[in-house]
């Protein structure tokens, strides 16, 4: 269940008992760090607690199930989802070689604008 207040997305985890608190930033950005799945969400519109996120600066799976249920979600419903586990079933992890080296290059790219 994703939980909205004044401070943003609270998430909970699939597996422990900790939640994470998912924000947005007011950035208009125009880098190519984005999830097509997520309406084109670029990694700097979001930030989330979790270490995924915070440390290793990934766009982590609470960040795409805010933007899933951001953009799913029509405003007269609640702002819950209780079939969180179906949705967290959808997420997909790439971490290919290949998809690494091609982020690392784009990310070296807007580093050396």
């Amino acid at each position: 269940m994703i939980i909205e207040n004044e401070s943003g997305y609270i998430v909970p985890s699939s597996s422990s008992l900790e939640t994470y608190l998912v924000q947005e930033s007011n950035t208009n950005c125009s880098c190519l760090l984005i999830c097509t799945d997520c309406s084109n969400t670029c990694i700097h519109n979001y930030s989330c607690s979790c270490l995924d996120a915070s440390v290793k600066w990934n766009m982590c799976k609470h960040i795409h199930l805010v933007c899933r249920h951001k953009f799913l979600v029509v405003p007269a419903e609640s702002s819950s989802i209780d079939n969180l586990s179906s949705l967290q079933s959808d997420l997909l992890i790439d971490e290919e070689i290949e998809t690494r080296t091609r982020e690392a290059g784009i990310i070296i790219a807007e580093l050396c604008k």
